[in-house]
């Protein structure tokens, strides 16, 4: 793949179609095409609608082959573990915008209705359905493995805004958990109504990187307020 003027050249590997992407990679074994990438230093970026677990096994794949590369292999299981949580909350974020469509979602402040009606959809076949849905709607979730200098840096882009009331909740959230080494103590001390039944959240991702002795100021939640909301990760390798 040619590269632009004085930028890398970035893998794209996309899901055609939720339905088919299974054996669309059976037939087509990508992994040559990472390994090539990643040995050229390009950016690689994967496209989804529903995070199935093949396109989670590629990704892992992926950010194996870079920790490798740098001998961070111990980093594995708590990045990818940060980065499953922030595909979650775009593709939650995605099926939000499609459940407020189809009138599902009516009151969009009651957050725990909200958190039920998502629970609802939370299973295999449900998730390819609205999977399909975002597909046909252009509500994409793009993942970033890029590297810059002796920095991995993570990217999980969803093209949605997000509310400044809600932006301003993430940031406190990412705050007051990095005060806490572990999760059960944080949300015992913090119970959240709202993510009951969600997994653990944002507060998850900034105690993973307190782990392996990441600041959470590596970590952001950025939004342009119109059609885009961008969690990043920096990684010192």
């Amino acid at each position: 793949m040619r590269a632009e003027r004085g930028f890398p050249a970035t893998h794209r590997f996309h899901e055609n179609g939720v339905e088919s992407m299974e054996l669309l990679l059976d037939k087509k074994n990508i992994q040559p095409e990472l390994i090539n990438a990643i040995n050229q230093g390009s950016d690689v970026v994967f496209i989804s609608y529903s995070m199935i677990e093949t396109t989670e096994e590629q990704i892992k794949f992926a950010l194996a082959r870079i920790l490798e590369k740098y001998g961070k292999e111990e980093y594995l299981t708590p990045i990818f573990s940060c980065i499953k949580e922030l595909t979650s909350n775009a593709t939650k974020a995605n099926a939000k915008r499609l459940l407020l469509e189809e009138g599902i979602i009516t009151e969009t402040d009651d957050i725990i209705d909200i958190v039920r009606k998502l629970r609802s959809i939370l299973n295999e076949e449900a998730l390819l359905e609205y999977g399909i849905k975002s597909k046909l709607s252009r509500l994409s979730t793009r993942t970033y493995l890029k590297m810059q200098g002796n920095r991995l840096v993570i990217e999980v882009i969803n093209n949605l805004p997000l509310a400044k009331r809600d932006l301003a909740r993430i940031n406190e959230r990412i705050e007051k958990s990095s005060k806490y080494d572990s999760i059960a103590e944080f949300y015992l001390e913090n119970p959240d109504p709202a993510a009951e039944g969600m997994g653990l959240g944002l507060s998850m991702v900034v105690l993973l990187l307190k782990s392996i002795n990441i600041s959470y100021k590596s970590f952001s939640v950025t939004t342009d307020g119109r059609n885009k909301t961008r969690a990043r990760i920096t990684v010192p390798l």
